[in-house]
Formats: C-alpha cells, sequence, structure tokens
C-alpha cells in the first residue's frame, strides 16, 4: 500500500510538471515493470487497458478541460497509472494475501450459542458467563438459564417497578433463544438485536427487530397485541408463530408459520394479512403476500441453510454471516443461483469443498487482523 501511494504521488507531480529528473526515471521504471501480457494473460491486459484509457480520457475532459487534446494523448500512457493501480489494486490484491491452510480453515468452526444483553443502564450480562440454571436479579427482573441454555425473564416485582428497555445482541456466527416476560419464545438468528422491555405490564407488548429471529407469540389474558417492529414494517399478532427476516440493507421479510398477522409499513401507508405459509414483502412499491415453504424459511432453525433459486451474493451473505468471514468477488456476474440444504454444524475447510463442489468456486486468504477472506473466482 505505501508503494501505492508513492506511485500515485509520482503519476501527480509528472501530470502537474513538477517532477525532478529522479522522480521521473523512478515513474518511469515502475511502468516498465508493470505485468506483460505473459503474465496477465494477453487478453486480459488488452481489455484491463481499453478500460482505464477510456475512464482515463473522461476523467481528463471533466477535470482538466484546458489540457489541448495533443497532451492528452502525449500523457495518457503515463497517466493511465493512476486508474490502473486502483485496478490493480481492487482486481489482483487478495492474491498477495497469504492463503489459508487447509488445517486453518479446519480450524474454524461454525456458529454456536452465544449473546449479550444490555440492560438499560448500560451493564452487559455476557450470557456465556450464565451457568446453567443460574440467576442474576436485575430490579424487578429475574433472569435466568435453564438447563437447556435457554435465557428466561421473569417478573418477580413484589410492588411496582419501572420497567427496563434491554436489548439481546447475538453477534455474527452466533444464535440464542430467550423467553420474554409474557412467556414468548424468540430464537435470534446470528448478527441480530432484539430490543425488548424488563416485563410486558397492560397494553401492547412491542419489541424492536433487526437482524432475524423467530417468534412463538404467548397469547395473554388481556388479547394484548405483540408488536415487532422492524426497520420501516410492523407485524401485529395475538398469539402465533413467525420468522422476521430484517437484516440491513435487505428487504424485510415476514413468513407466517401459524395463527394470522397483520404486517404494515408506516412508509407506504400498507398492511396485508397474511395466512399460515405466506410472506409479506415489498413489490416495486407495494406491501404483497405471497406463497412460501417454511421448511426453508426456518432452514436456520434446525442448522441448514436452506437456499431455492438463491443467487451468489444472497449465498455467500448467509455465509459470511454464520462463520464470521469477510466476502469479495473477482468476477461480476453474480448471476447464478443455487438450490439445495447445507448443514450449519460443518467447518470452513468442509463447506468451501461443497462450494466447490457446486461450482461455486471460492479461494480462502488470511487478510488483515487475520480475519479469513473468501474470494469467489
Amino acid at each position: 500500500m505505501k508503494q501505492v501511494k508513492h506511485i500515485y504521488k509520482l503519476i501527480t507531480l509528472f501530470l502537474n510538471r513538477q517532477e525532478s529528473p529522479q522522480e521521473r526515471r523512478a515513474l518511469f521504471d515502475w511502468m516498465d515493470a508493470l505485468p506483460s501480457e505473459q503474465e496477465r494473460g494477453e487478453q486480459e491486459l488488452i481489455e484491463m487497458r481499453k478500460n482505464t484509457r477510456k475512464r482515463l480520457l473522461s476523467t481528463i475532459n471533466k477535470s482538466q478541460k484546458s489540457i489541448r487534446i495533443s497532451r492528452i494523448v502525449r500523457y495518457s500512457s503515463v497517466a493511465a497509472a493512476i486508474l490502473m493501480i486502483a485496478f490493480l489494486a481492487v482486481r489482483y490484491w487478495p492474491v498477495t494475501e497469504q492463503e489459508a491452510s487447509k488445517s486453518l480453515l479446519a480450524s474454524i468452526p461454525p456458529g454456536h450459542e452465544t449473546a449479550i444483553i444490555t440492560l438499560a443502564d448500560g451493564q452487559q450480562i455476557n450470557l456465556d458467563q450464565l451457568a446453567l440454571n443460574q440467576s442474576v436479579q436485575v430490579g424487578g427482573t429475574l433472569i435466568s438459564k435453564d438447563a437447556q441454555g435457554k435465557v428466561i425473564y421473569r417478573n418477580v416485582a413484589t410492588g411496582k417497578q419501572q420497567v427496563q428497555r434491554n436489548t439481546l445482541y447475538t453477534p455474527k456466527g452466533a444464535t440464542y433463544d430467550l423467553m420474554l416476560s409474557d412467556g414468548t419464545l424468540v430464537s435470534l438468528n446470528a448478527d441480530s438485536k432484539l430490543i425488548y422491555p424488563s416485563s410486558f405490564e397492560g397494553g401492547d407488548r412491542v419489541v424492536e427487530l433487526e437482524g432475524e429471529a423467530y417468534f412463538h407469540v404467548q397469547k395473554t389474558t388481556n388479547k394484548a397485541r405483540f408488536i415487532v417492529k422492524a426497520g420501516q414494517e410492523q407485524t401485529e399478532v395475538l398469539g402465533t408463530k413467525f420468522n422476521v427476516n430484517a437484516y440491513a440493507k435487505e428487504q424485510i421479510q415476514t413468513a407466517l408459520e401459524e395463527g394470522s398477522v397483520v404486517v404494515s409499513r408506516k412508509d407506504i401507508g400498507q398492511s396485508v394479512h397474511l395466512k399460515p405459509n405466506e410472506k409479506a414483502q415489498t413489490v416495486q412499491g407495494k406491501l404483497v403476500a405471497a406463497a412460501v415453504n417454511m421448511e426453508d424459511v426456518l432452514g436456520w432453525k434446525r442448522g441448514q441453510f436452506c437456499f431455492d433459486g438463491t443467487n451468489t451474493a444472497a449465498v455467500m451473505q448467509e455465509i459470511a454471516r454464520w462463520y464470521d468471514i469477510d466476502v469479495s468477488y473477482q468476477r461480476i456476474d453474480r448471476g447464478p443461483q443455487y438450490s439445495g440444504k447445507i448443514p450449519r454444524n460443518i467447518s470452513l475447510d468442509k463447506l468451501i469443498e461443497l462450494l466447490n463442489f457446486a461450482d461455486l468456486k471460492t479461494k480462502a486468504v488470511v487478510g488483515s487482523g487475520n480475519r479469513i477472506h473468501l474470494i469467489i473466482t
């Protein structure tokens, strides 16, 4: 990266006619050392030069209108190095990283159960450190972990207690199960956050979600609505089982397994009533109901990746979230679609073997901070 900055400086000096003879010679030496056709492949280099020259002329026309065409032609081969640097950094930089060994990939486990509760006062409870059948009391709320590892909230206050706003966060590569104070069961997928009150005291039961979660809502004697807010979308129920997928920068989808829900969007002022095995999604600015395979939707709860005509980008997004890795693409085409099921409990090396077998070619390297980086080739 230091060399890239140095070359960029030399090019800038040259274009402004401020370079010294030594700096000019260093720049020309660097250009002579650029990869040849044999090293990169003749057709690839021709395309690269064609694209960089096209972008170069566009850039020069916009930013240096005072330069005559003859000067553009004179300097274009050198100035193209600016774009060449950016192209090589994006296109070939991963090749210089250390390739991840099979033993290293085998040591990277799939996701597991872990989460952190953040209380209203900022105090954090790492649930890994809460033993099975152990409890901790916060105000009028008892937080305990049962024999199966599920966290349970119980209101034990004898008098009126102030309701606290709590947050349960599951990092990448983790899931967690939670029972709210009303008996509602929530399963949180990886890289997700649920904001909820320490207890529900009459009126609507409202929670907020970022990421993905499955809800088994408990009916109450006063028939209080249970409301899940996720971005611009809101799901209202009395007692039912449903899944909400609301990751950032992805389309929100609510899918109903059992019961009845009403999904609404405040930004477009529309709502839709879902029946079992239907999902709510926004299509061309309209909120609509569509049939859905709940087996696939809830695959993550059964320990499976379930793909049904899923494109490469969406497949790799799920995998990156579960294994807490980074993903990039050497090829632009992310259109191929994949269908099938993959266990979520296999190590990363086994997963890569399955991806390659499905013709989703990947290469693993060790990036900055010793993070694993999967490159789709």
